[in-house]
């Protein structure tokens, strides 16, 4: 692991133009953030078949904030903003990460980072109306935010996530382009996780999430 705290990701390939690659910043997520996505963005993405079209990100911030503090969790909402043809950083993705979650290979008894939600704008909706030419690829950047957060919090670089079931197979195959496993259905989820296992957890142990890491570090 690398000896100094990592940075988030300031670059991202171009979905576009993979040999392109777009200028991306992090920022932590307030509420005039989350009320921009619902009335901008979430609006325009309402009639498309996503997983998250019917999230409500100005509802989702104060109820992870609320939700978190009775388990004595903190939860962590990042924004990703992307330069556009103009110059503009304009905001192209979401995220709100749960620190110390439990780690869910529950044989070694560990915390993680958890990725609650996680959302990426429409890049054609960004080439049409928000002059963006280049959208980028924010698959990897928004799972290196999570694995960031885990290793310098100490905790391994470890993360964790539920694949929406209105993402179906094709995010499933996303998430594991991008390095995450899959938990075995037949695997028991540990204590403090909610809900049944369907097969559609997936994480990153110590030695993956630092190769995923590694990977964009060029880019940080």
């Amino acid at each position: 692991m690398a000896s100094q705290p990592r940075r988030f990701v300031r670059r991202a390939p171009s979905k576009a133009d993979k040999t392109r690659s777009v200028d991306i910043r992090v920022t932590d997520m307030g509420a005039e953030d989350a009320a921009w996505w619902d009335a901008t963005l979430g609006r325009k993405q309402l009639q498309l078949p996503r997983a998250d079209r019917y999230w409500i990100w100005s509802v989702l911030l104060p109820m992870c904030h609320l939700v978190q503090l009775t388990k004595r969790r903190y939860c962590r909402a990042l924004v990703i903003w992307a330069r556009n043809d103009q110059g503009r950083f304009l905001r192209v993705g979401m995220s709100m990460l749960i620190e110390s979650y439990p780690y869910l290979d529950a044989a070694r008894n560990l915390d993680s980072y958890f990725a609650w939600f996680i959302s990426a704008a429409d890049p054609a909706i960004l080439q049409a109306e928000f002059a963006m030419t280049h959208p980028p690829a924010l698959g990897r950047a928004l799972l290196d935010n999570a694995v960031v957060l885990s290793q310098n919090a100490a905790l391994g670089g470890r993360i964790g996530l539920h694949a929406a079931a209105a993402g179906g197979e094709s995010l499933l195959n996303i998430y594991r382009a991008c390095g995450l496993r899959r938990l075995p259905r037949t695997a028991k989820l540990p204590a403090g996780v909610m809900g049944k296992n369907d097969g559609r957890f997936l994480f990153a142990d110590d030695a993956r999430a630092e190769a995923m890491a590694a990977m964009l570090d060029p880019s940080r």
